[in-house]
């Protein structure tokens, strides 16, 4: 059995680093890369998750990357064999094979009947006809295959943690449309350019974009490290669209129209000012949504009973308002939504079309609704109600 686990310990050890060290760098959380040194690859949330951070581990550690990576194939077909019933052929019973025989006969009779039909009824070709013939034959065995590019790369899957290299071309295939990355230079900082915009970016920051500026981003890249001639990204989708990539060819040009082309919305963050301003996720309250993008926060109040509501949208001003039955308020919030209600059964609340439950019958409640960000994922985010704060 190929030991993955050992490879990375030894590896680190050698290195002089400690598990603490290497979370820190490689930005993985202790307990995958635990998890990856004992071969527990089941506590992964997916498949992708495990194979970028086997790569990411990989690399930090000076090891082929590409190796552990068949080295893990390899330790999936020894853990999870195909059953013996699939590699043991049937045998065929003796009727089956004169069957097959028969049909076999009398479809190379019904074929030499029509050869030998058409043979009568055929013309010889000239010898003129018959040398072009064998040239046109020459020339398709001569043509070259075609060749496919080694410097394009398709972000096909959830999200990947790879090396870059200058003149690099990331393609994203998206709604029948292609939109390409192309790394344009990699020094202090990284150049880069989505079509012909440029754009840079260093250590410690992030890009999200909307290619179709739908409202929505699509992807987040990251400067993980920046070395002599190459760059760690970390590419992750923030929004699953309806992704047609097998009926686009990469090598096809997207047609767009001048009057209705927008450019992709760029946002550059600073990672220290997305962690300054979003608290840690408590261990307290309801998760509504978890996400990889923050949304606003759409909250549809519905009374079916007479009752005091009351909220405070971002921080702002206070509003007031006695709800009768079957009457309904909708409020949009950015970052935090706190409510206040009397008769908490008298409301029925929807927050980003998910109902959430807020008391009992006469109960008054004071609750918060807010994005947090993940205690060891600063990239994933929850949308949490909780009580509110005394």
């Amino acid at each position: 059995m190929n030991q993955i686990g050992s490879v990375f310990k030894e590896a680190r050890k050698k290195a002089d680093k400690s598990i603490e060290d290497a979370s820190k760098e490689t930005k993985i959380a202790k307990k995958y890369l635990i998890a990856i040194e004992n071969e527990n690859f089941e506590i992964f949330p997916g498949e992708t998750y495990l194979v970028g951070f086997l790569r990411n581990y990989a690399q930090f550690l000076g090891l082929d990357s590409d190796e552990i990576i068949l080295k893990y194939k390899d330790f999936k077909i020894q853990e999870h064999p195909a059953p013996i019933e699939q590699l043991i052929a049937r045998p065929k019973s003796a009727k089956s094979i004169l069957l097959i025989s028969i049909i076999i006969v009398i479809a190379i009779s019904v074929s030499l009947y029509i050869y030998l039909t058409r043979k009568r009824g055929e013309r010889p070709l000239s010898r003129m006809m018959r040398e072009k013939e064998r040239e046109k034959q020459s020339e398709q065995i001569k043509a070259p295959p075609v060749q496919i590019d080694e410097n394009v790369i398709v972000f096909e899957e959830e999200e990947i943690i790879k090396n870059f290299e200058k003149n690099d071309i990331i393609v994203f295939l998206q709604r029948n449309k292609k939109y390409t990355i192309s790394i344009d230079s990699i020094n202090e900082n990284l150049g880069f350019s989505i079509g012909d915009i440029p754009f840079s970016l260093s250590t410690g920051e992030r890009v999200e974009i909307d290619f179709d500026r739908d409202g929505r981003k699509d992807i987040l890249i990251r400067a993980n490290r920046l070395g002599e001639g190459s760059v760690n990204l970390t590419l992750k989708k923030l929004y699953k669209s309806e992704v047609l990539g097998s009926e686009i060819s990469i090598s096809e040009e997207v047609e767009t129209s001048e009057k209705t082309y927008r450019p992709p919305e760029v946002v550059i963050i600073r990672e220290d000012d997305i962690l300054s301003k979003i608290p840690v996720a408590p261990k307290t309250g309801f998760t509504i949504i978890s996400s990889y993008e923050k949304t606003v926060i759409n909250a549809l109040v519905k009374a079916n009973a007479t009752a005091y509501f009351a909220y405070v949208v971002d921080e702002k001003n206070k509003a007031e308002v006695l709800l009768k039955n079957s009457e309904e308020l909708t409020i949009i919030s950015k970052e935090a939504l706190r409510i206040m209600a009397a008769n908490a059964k008298g409301i029925e609340l929807e927050i980003n079309n998910i109902p959430v439950t807020l008391g009992r019958g006469g109960e008054i409640v004071a609750k918060v609704i807010r994005w947090y960000r993940d205690a060891e994922n600063s990239d994933l985010y929850h949308l949490i109600i909780d009580d509110l704060e005394k």
